[in-house]
């Protein structure tokens, strides 16, 4: 209208009406077209979306509804079994606290039936059990009843079980009299329920709680046997009942039930057998009397199969006895894991059926005329300015979304809208070409981070490296310097012993030669002397070994381990026969290996000497063998490669008492023992040996020491003798990795090399 004012005033010629007046018309006709396109495009979506927000209501409002009643039915569901379960851990600890009672094991060490009897009549009364007797330890092997044997063995052990049975009537009547009378159901025939030929449902389902009595010196004196009848039981089911359908927890109309059944037939219930509106009392379960409810009546066949059979969980709608119900259903199972019934909790569905369509309705009201005001409303409103505010709305919200590439394009006009849809798409043009910008420099910066965290990382990994490198040198050199001087020690030593020991067994042969019959008396002690004699030479010889352990020339040869191991079981023979220890073997080993045979054969005997030590007695030591296999790892080109054997392995294990953590880390230091006549070289002479073979010596010892958690010893041998690089070579390669470490420690402080 600016224009057409503008015009209208400036140019004041004789054909200025003309041009007025086609002006106007031409916008008039515009006016026109707009408010008929704004109409359809108005009306069509209203109507559209009314009726798509009516089909979304409605499928809204059944899903929400469904799920907010599965949700709570299943709820119900494990409430109702967590209240079984906590009655049978009730059942069972009165039991406890009876066979615990001063007064009931003092009548059992009287023997006083008649106190023991009136004891059990008391509790039974007083706890609402249907049954309680006490059974002799002596009568559980003689007893009569099934289901009292197959207990049997966990009771002899003093295990105490609690659960659900299923007994037969005679069963019930061994227990008790009166019981299988009392189970009697009738079955009532039931729509939906699978076909039986059966008319009266004679077992019953007990909640059983057997627990042994111990008297003082752990020895089982009999069993106190409890339990629930839950045939015709209503206390229990109507206690569930109240306890999950309370007040205010369902609708005014609503019927809150739960059901136990044996096998598929309710045999305590509170369902009506009749509808609310069928009974005097509508609405009110519980006032319903035992002739009003649903026993005897049977279960649909399709929940049946799905539980029962199945085993699985019923969550869903089902037909109960005279209406449909929003129900769910779990297996029961007895103390031998078998499925014997099921367990029920559901309410009517009715009344949420009918608040589920008078919210649909109200909703759909509500939504249509909310649907009708907004229509009358955008099309009062929008007019002409609808279309290029849409097209800007729809690419703003692209944007926002993450679309930098929507514009919003040509518009016809050159109004001020016009004019703000081309500065937008110049606005987004600009941020597009930054946006690139800044995604350049991101990966530019992440690939520098990228490099520098990489070299950081390799050159933390190349320190690591020489720090582990230098402290094994550290040790290696200490190590070398302590068998130096243990070496000059022990030898000076052996030469001091060794001469004075040859002087001594030279005298006591000469002693034996001159007594000779004569010197039977002290034949014990000449021997005791010899012994010790020997073993001040066995001592002088592991310390002269263990402190120079190059000077072993023994040659070394490739053999089969299994011989050796069999070798060197001929020389323990004696020693393991004295203490009657015999030994089991497991050679699996194929490889072959190269070896010092002598100095293998002295760890061997080492180990089962140890091994039957631990022992402690008679029993037996275990000697097994395998080949060292190790896979290799998985390439993209041989993902399956088979792995190669690296040498042997061979196991000495005993079943003894094993070793503790604290002991288990000093067992290979030298001179270290436990044993009051131990010298402590013995496994540090063995480690040294198999490690100069380039094999190693591994200990396993469970944690918990125990009389029979026992220890294995695994030595591991190489396939080729590969003897340990000497110190030189260590000291040689501790300082070319100083040199390494010393550059990367300039380059990472940015010093650079000098």
């Amino acid at each position: 209208m600016s224009k057409h004012s503008e015009i209208t005033t400036h140019n004041r010629r004789p054909m200025k009406g003309l041009h007025f007046h086609f002006l106007a018309h031409a916008n008039k006709q515009l006016r026109q077209s707009l408010r008929y396109k704004l109409l359809l495009l108005i009306v069509i979506p209203l109507l559209l979306t009314a009726l798509g927000f009516s089909i979304m209501a409605a499928y809204w409002t059944s899903s929400y509804t469904d799920k907010q009643l599965y949700m709570k039915v299943s709820a119900d569901l494990s409430v109702a079994q967590g209240t079984l379960d906590i009655l049978q851990r009730e059942q069972m600890n009165v039991l406890a606290q009876l066979a615990n009672g001063y007064d009931f094991r003092t009548n059992l060490l009287r023997n006083y039936q008649r106190g023991i009897r009136g004891q059990l009549n008391d509790v039974r009364q007083s706890r609402q059990l249907d049954f309680l007797r006490f059974i002799p330890a002596s009568q559980l092997l003689n007893s009569l009843e099934p289901s009292l044997l197959a207990h049997t063995e966990s009771l002899l052990k003093g295990d105490s079980l609690s659960g659900l049975e299923v007994l037969s009537a005679n069963e019930l009547d061994l227990i008790q009299t009166g019981l299988a009378k009392r189970s009697r159901i009738p079955l009532i025939e039931t729509p939906y329920a699978a076909p039986t030929q059966r008319s009266i449902e004679s077992r019953a389902i007990i909640m059983r709680s057997l627990y042994p009595v111990i008297n003082d010196f752990d020895e089982l004196v009999g069993v106190l046997d409890g339990g629930t009848l839950f045939n015709r039981n209503t206390q229990v089911v109507d206690m569930i009942r109240d306890l999950v359908y309370g007040p205010g927890s369902l609708p005014d109309e609503g019927i809150g039930t739960v059901t136990l059944f044996l096998d598929d037939t309710r045999i305590s219930t509170n369902v009506p057998q009749l509808l609310p509106d069928q009974r005097d009392v509508p609405h009110q379960t519980s006032t319903i009397t035992e002739a009003d409810r649903a026993i005897g009546t049977r279960v649909s066949s399709a929940v049946k199969n799905h539980v029962l059979i199945k085993g699985n969980r019923w969550i869903d709608r089902a037909f109960v006895v005279n209406d449909w119900y929003i129900s769910a259903y779990q297996p029961l199972i007895d103390l031998s894991g078998q499925r014997i019934g099921m367990i029920y909790t559901g309410f009517s569905e009715a009344p949420f059926t009918h608040i589920y369509y008078k919210t649909l309705l109200e909703s759909v009201t509500v939504i249509g005329l909310i649907m009708l005001g907004s229509g009358l409303l955008v099309l009062h409103k929008g007019k002409q300015i609808l279309a290029p505010l849409s097209r800007l709305n729809k690419a703003v919200n692209a944007v926002k979304q993450g679309n930098m590439q929507q514009r919003i394009g040509h518009l016809e006009g050159q109004d001020e809208l016009t004019e703000l849809a081309h500065e937008f798409d110049k606005m987004l043009d600009l941020l597009a070409q930054r946006e690139q910008e800044i995604i350049k420099a991101n990966d530019e910066l992440e690939q520098k981070v990228d490099q520098r965290t990489t070299s950081l990382r390799r050159r933390t990994e190349a320190l690591k490296d020489r720090i582990r490198l230098l402290k094994t040198t550290r040790k290696q050199l200490l190590d070398q310097e302590k068998l130096a001087v243990l070496g000059e020690l022990t030898a000076g030593i052996a030469h001091e012993i060794n001469n004075p020991a040859a002087v001594i067994l030279g005298s006591v042969d000469l002693i034996l030669d001159d007594l000779g019959e004569q010197a039977k008396p002290i034949n014990a002690e000449l021997d005791m002397i010899i012994e010790q004699v020997y073993r001040i030479r066995s001592l002088i010889n592991n310390l002269l070994q263990y402190s120079r352990p190059d000077s072993q020339t023994d040659s070394q040869q490739i053999c089969n381990i299994n011989q050796v191991c069999n070798d060197t079981l001929l020389l323990v023979r004696h020693a393991l026969d004295k203490q009657n220890v015999t030994v089991e073997t497991d050679y699996a080993a194929e490889s072959l290996v190269e070896i010092n045979t002598q100095q293998i054969q002295q760890v061997l005997v080492n180990l089962i000497i140890n091994a039957a030590h631990a022992i402690k007695g008679t029993g037996s030591v275990f000697i097994g063998t395998e080949d060292w296999v190790e896979a290799p790892a998985a390439t993209s080109t041989n993902r399956a490669a088979e792995p190669s054997p690296l040498g042997v392995v061979i196991h000495v294990s005993d079943l003894g008492c094993g070793i503790p953590d604290s002991v288990k880390e000093r067992i290979f230091e030298p001179f270290f023992t436990t044993k009051e006549s131990g010298t402590g070289l013995g496994l540090s002479v063995s480690k040294g040996i198999v490690t100069r073979h380039g094999g190693d010596l591994r200990v396993h010892s469970p944690s918990l020491i125990d009389e029979t958690c026992g220890t294995t010893f695994s030595l591991y041998l190489p396939s080729h003798y590969s003897d340990q690089a000497t110190n030189t070579d260590h000291i040689s390669l501790l300082l070319t990795g100083l040199g390494q470490a010393e550059r990367v420690n300039r380059r990472a402080t940015g010093k650079g090399d000098t």
